[in-house]
């Protein structure tokens, strides 16, 4: 079964609130992004006193769009978070990483930007529970496209069919589709559910895409 994750980007708890209620009853987990301004040029909530302070049935999944991660890890795994992704492009400490997260017993998957290759999970791909595809440059809602990256994950599909794939940026109905044919599991989408005016609504035609 694919998933559709949605994903929170916000600057403010009010936002987080916000988009937490507007998908609680629509959804069993959001993706939350955080981001620093120096990895990427986005900044937002720094999301650990939102995390810590919600009171939801949804599993939330963080996403680190952060320079040094390694320097993050050990604050996220005190919060209930479910997940946690960290770019490969922004550390040298990916070993570290993932045997932290190990011994939390928490899921940890790598997330790839669109330029960087397959290859570079090569000394990792054993140790994570999912691959991060990103189909946007990451740091903001409603970057463009990159259709080239469903290529990439087709390839990895072929090599590792059973490691769960997301995708992420830039999804709406025609490029859910194919992202579950190239091999995705989960679905993360932000802009085209936040900006339809109905996010259940919204959700529904994305899994109706995803099952035609």
């Amino acid at each position: 079964m694919v998933e559709i994750t949605p994903s929170i980007l916000v600057k403010t708890k009010e936002e987080f609130l916000n988009k937490i209620l507007a998908v609680e009853n629509i959804s069993e987990r959001v993706h939350l992004d955080i981001a620093d301004g120096i990895f990427v040029s986005n900044m937002t909530i720094s999301g650990f006193e939102e995390v810590e302070s919600i009171e939801t049935n949804l599993k939330i999944d963080v996403h680190l769009m952060v320079s040094k991660p390694e320097n993050h890890i050990i604050r996220w795994l005190e919060t209930p978070v479910d997940s946690i992704t960290f770019h490969i492009e922004a550390t040298q400490k990916a070993q570290e990483i993932i045997e932290k997260a190990k011994e939390a017993d928490r899921k940890i998957g790598i997330a790839l930007n669109p330029e960087t290759p397959i290859s570079a999970l090569a000394n990792f791909i054993d140790q994570i529970d999912f691959v991060h595809f990103m189909t946007v440059e990451p740091g903001f809602y409603g970057g463009q496209f990159i259709e080239s990256v469903l290529d990439k994950v087709s390839d990895f599909y072929y090599f590792y069919p059973d490691k769960p794939i997301i995708v992420d940026g830039g999804i709406n109905p025609e490029r859910a589709s194919k992202a579950v044919q190239a091999g995705a599991n989960t679905l993360v989408v932000g802009s085209y559910i936040w900006n339809s005016g109905d996010v259940g609504k919204a959700v529904e035609k994305l899994n109706r895409s995803i099952e035609s």
